[in-house]
């Protein structure tokens, strides 16, 4: 595995800007800080870092030799963000085919905002006499506003955030741009996007309210908020039902 990553990145250096990894033998252990940098991005992590790298001390916490592994130096920060786009980006290429191949990328106003401009990029293309290769750089000039998430994805536009039920009677912070994930609100904003991964975990959520609502001798308090919870969630589920279901 390590000598096929070695190749790798020594394959695509002209257009990646790493340095080329020297020739030998690499081991494990020579991927410590960058496994240390990357698990810090995780709370709670300092102390799997420090049994992982051996630095556990007394009462089960790290030492500081742990502290200096996972701090990141800038220019480990910025292959970092580098990697976070293009990620990013991967993922909206994987919507956009998605779309192409007529299958849904999503449920609710804010797939259908997408889909939209999925059609209108791939219809400039073709009237282009474009290949795919212009449909990706067009796809990529579009700059589109998207934060992938477990429970749903958000479209919100920081210029625009028209719909972001999250902003709604909400103080902001002083310099905080996006939506306020804490707030998010998939059952009735008009910037989530339900995906069709997501279904399975809110459909889990449905079946685990129905069943501590049947709970007998539950208080009457306790019920009123499980079947407020419950009907948050089955709006949720309502945004994947066909209109003529409903």
């Amino acid at each position: 595995m390590l000598d096929a990553f070695t190749g790798h990145v020594n394959a695509t250096g002209t257009w990646t800007g790493l340095q080329p990894i020297p020739p030998g033998k690499t081991r494990p252990h020579m991927f410590r800080r960058t496994m240390a940098m990357l698990t810090d991005q995780f709370a709670g992590s300092e102390i799997a870092l420090g049994i992982q790298l051996k630095h556990i001390a007394a009462r089960a916490l790290a030492n500081r030799s742990t502290q200096g592994y996972a701090s990141a130096d800038s220019s480990w920060a910025g292959h970092l963000e580098s990697a976070v786009k293009a990620a990013r980006f991967r993922r909206i290429e994987d919507l956009s085919q998605t779309h192409k191949n007529g299958k849904p990328i999503g449920y609710g106003p804010g797939a259908e905002k997408m889909a939209q401009t999925f059609t209108r990029l791939q219809q400039e293309a073709q009237a282009r006499g474009g290949d795919a290769t212009v449909e990706r750089a067009m796809l990529r000039s579009a700059r589109l506003s998207i934060r992938f998430g477990v429970l749903d994805h958000c479209v919100m536009d920081e210029n625009n955030p028209a719909g972001a039920a999250c902003l709604e009677n909400a103080v902001v912070p002083d310099g905080h741009k996006g939506p306020l994930q804490d707030r998010c609100r998939p059952d009735r904003c008009a910037n989530s996007v339900i995906g069709p991964k997501h279904l399975p975990i809110w459909d889990s959520e449905r079946r685990m309210l129905l069943t501590l609502i049947d709970t007998p001798g539950l208080p009457g308090c306790r019920k009123a908020t499980l079947q407020r919870e419950l009907s948050d969630v089955e709006a949720v589920l309502r945004k994947a039902t066909p209109k003529e279901q409903q």
